[in-house]
């Protein structure tokens, strides 16, 4: 039962970037241009990153931060539609809301590096130990 539990929280750490290659490859031999393939993937992958990084917090770190990255997540929304409000006369949602869920592709994406390679080097420390 451990090892289907490893498993599954294996395959849910590797997933997101997988899934935006395979996506992209998608959407780009349906015709459209590769700046727009990589939007449709990165605007699919946001979700997947998302639990991925806190699997992957809970994993390396031993942290339970699931409700301190969504809050997180809520300011950072929250500061979008400040900026989108003083920025333009009409708030537009639509466009707060993009921007915001690209940004989220960036931070998660970033958090997801920093913490794969932390765990390599943990797990490198580690086996050097013993």
């Amino acid at each position: 039962m451990k090892e289907i539990v490893q498993f599954l929280l294996s395959l849910i750490v590797i997933v997101p970037y997988v899934l935006t290659v395979a996506l992209f490859v998608m959407v780009k031999l349906s015709g459209r241009s590769s700046v727009k393939s990589f939007r449709i993937a990165a605007d699919v992958t946001v979700p997947f990153l998302l639990l991925s990084v806190i699997v992957l917090l809970r994993m390396i770190l031993e942290i339970h931060a699931g409700i301190t990255i969504i809050a997180g997540v809520l300011i950072i929304g929250i500061g979008f539609a400040v900026a989108e409000r003083i920025r333009s006369k009409e708030f537009r949602v639509q466009n707060m809301l993009r921007n915001l869920w690209r940004m989220l592709f960036l931070i998660l994406s970033l958090l997801y590096i920093v913490l794969l390679l932390s765990g390599v080097a943990k797990t490198v420390a580690e086996f050097l130990k013993v």
